[in-house]
């Protein structure tokens, strides 16, 4: 029977470090999904997660309710993404599931890999508040009462946010002259 994340946190706490291991490697999936939809870079993806564990790893003590370490979690690692997407705007390549087949009528796939593009960075361009929660919601498929959740914001405010993303995503888009 597979023990639950606060026993696993228990056992920790008490001395057994490979807990900390089997918590990591339930989550770690889910967290570096979460985190590339928001910063999109893989290899800023891959560097966040890895602060995310680590930082719940430092301070998994503070935790109070000890059944809701994957909610911790994803605030960890939302709130680090937030500060990377701050810190730094960046100049993206196309990820995996923006690319299209080249081959197959290339003037299609052109355009399609330009909108993509177009639309991806319109996405960056976003206040941070806003593009997160047009992130989460487009990219991860969260609803507004997951994203209000991780973001420790109002479900009307995560709304709020998104309205005005797409709203800004189709101002962008209009200004390249793709009015979508």
């Amino acid at each position: 029977m597979e023990k639950k994340d606060a026993e696993l946190i228990k056992d920790y706490l008490n001395g057994d470090e490979t807990a900390f291991d089997v918590l990591m490697t339930r989550y770690q999936e889910d967290v570096f999904r979460l985190v590339r939809s928001v910063v999109f870079d893989l290899e800023d993806a891959k560097d966040i997660t890895q602060k995310a564990f680590i930082k719940a790893f430092n301070n998994l003590k503070k935790l109070r309710k000890r059944d809701s370490f994957r909610s911790w979690l994803f605030k960890i690692a939302i709130n680090l993404s937030r500060d990377h997407l701050r810190t730094k705007k960046e100049h993206l390549e196309l990820e995996p599931w923006m690319k299209v087949d080249m081959e197959n009528a290339p003037e299609k796939s052109l355009i399609k890999r330009e909108i993509k593009d177009s639309v991806k960075k319109a996405i960056m361009n976003l206040p941070p508040k806003q593009h997160l929660v047009v992130s989460l919601r487009l990219i991860k498929g969260m609803s507004f009462k997951e994203i209000s959740r991780h973001l420790n914001i109002k479900e009307e405010t995560a709304r709020t946010n998104f309205f005005f993303g797409i709203k800004g995503v189709r101002t962008f888009l209009q200004q390249q002259g793709l009015g979508l």
